[in-house]
């Protein structure tokens, strides 16, 4: 009888170790096709559809709905014919274009080397997620000396933590923030009237990220300016834009004030390894717009906005946040921003405190525009005021680097023609 062939969970790149389990799309018994969705999983970047790598029966699903699962854990076990006639894939040997597509790797019959081990390789570094890393720098815990308890020896961040509380009083402040932050707290006695929600999917990603964010130290740099300028040149571009079918709001114009401001000051469009103690500057602008969508927020990325103006990121925001709206956008397209810009005051809020999005050292946040009374000339007007808030990693960048990049956008926005040159 032929051995069932093993479907494990790939690596999918972009420093995802693991994907929680949506949706299945096939049951125990079910015939599937090579190819054929099988399973929907959720990751920190996007919601994709995984094929079955093999023709034949579903004999298992390892994993119910709502469960996390690692990179290399078997999902799926299948009976039957083999993957592409049981021979390995020749394809496999380029990585697909797109790294939704990566995601259709998986391990082989018995007879040929599976595509991904049944344990990881030996390593110099131990098995551990990027964020039970960090804890470790922030601990000063040598992972090396840490016992893993996770699948195949990973370190989890309990591993970290238990480690210290045995060396550290646990009546410590600084031991129980730590123990606070990763050990469940004990469950209350609940009542008829309480309702016990679970995290799942987007929102359990986002809780995710917004823990890792915490260990940004973040400084933030608030500005109001005079928005007459920008608000009479979108006026004065609209109607041509709207004659072609596109939609211009104020976004485009903060968008491309702050390009202009990250090609001049590198050091913002970066990302900050605090592993390897490594920055990152990109040499094009990927910028991350913060888009709400019913599951919760998430950022899609327009790429190479230094080549684009003003007509073309309007149509790219259109784009990529419809894209983000219905759940279609592709991993390529959700992953790699050197900065993120969020426009809350779309919802009416006038000022907020934007969150840095590990790995990035800054985001822009601009508020509601709204009529106030401001000396022009040194005489009391009434003008349309944008306030512009900017949070930056304080390990990267200090006071100085941050007011002199905001003084540049505030500088495009006050004088928004020079930025159609």
């Amino acid at each position: 009888m032929t051995a069932p062939h093993e479907f494990r969970m790939p690596d999918v790149g972009e420093g995802i170790a693991e994907a929680e389990i949506i949706e299945w799309l096939a049951s125990v018994g079910d015939s599937v096709q090579e190819d054929q969705p099988i399973v929907v999983v959720e990751t920190d970047k996007s919601q994709v559809e995984i094929p079955s790598p093999f023709t034949g029966v579903v004999a298992e699903l390892r994993g119910s709905v709502g469960d996390v699962v690692a990179v290399g854990e078997v999902i799926v076990t299948v009976t039957g014919e083999a993957a592409r006639g049981g021979q390995p894939d020749s394809r496999k040997a380029t990585p697909p274009a797109d790294p939704a597509s990566a995601l259709a790797s998986a391990s082989t019959s018995p007879s040929t080397a599976p595509t991904v081990p049944s344990m990881p390789a030996a390593s110099p570094r131990p098995l551990a997620s990027p964020s039970t890393r960090r804890l470790a720098v922030q601990m000063g815990v040598d992972l090396t000396q840490v016992t893993g308890t996770g699948r195949f020896g990973r370190i989890e961040a309990s591993d970290v933590t238990g480690l210290v509380s045995t060396s550290i009083p646990t009546d410590t402040a600084s031991a129980e923030n730590v123990s606070n932050a990763s050990v469940p707290l004990p469950r209350r006695t609940t009542t008829d009237k309480d309702t016990a929600v679970p995290l799942r999917g987007l929102r359990r990603q986002i809780a995710k990220s917004m823990t890792e964010s915490l260990t940004i130290p973040h400084v933030t740099e608030f500005r109001e300016i005079d928005a007459s300028a920008v608000r009479a040149a979108r006026a004065a571009l609209k109607p041509r834009f709207e004659a072609d079918g596109i939609r211009l709001s104020v976004l485009p114009f903060l968008v491309l004030a702050t390009v202009r401001a990250l090609q001049r000051h590198p050091s913002f469009n970066a990302t900050f390894d605090p592993v390897r103690g490594e920055i990152t500057q990109y040499g094009g602008v990927h910028v991350g717009i913060a888009t709400s969508t019913d599951d919760g927020l998430i950022v899609p990325v327009l790429r190479d906005a230094d080549q684009l103006g003003i007509r073309q990121i309007a149509l790219e925001i259109e784009r990529v946040a419809e894209l983000a709206r219905t759940r279609k956008a592709k991993p390529s397209e959700l992953g790699g921003a050197g900065f993120t810009i969020s426009n809350f005051g779309s919802f009416g809020t006038w000022l907020g405190t934007p969150v840095i999005r590990h790995p990035e050292v800054g985001i822009a946040g601009f508020g509601r525009i709204a009529e106030r009374v401001i000396p022009v000339d040194g005489i009391p007007a009434v003008r349309p005021v944008l306030p512009i808030v900017v949070a930056a990693d304080h390990r990267i960048n200090d006071g100085a680097d941050l007011g002199s990049f905001v003084t540049e956008i505030a500088r495009s926005l006050e004088q928004p023609f020079l930025l159609l040159d």
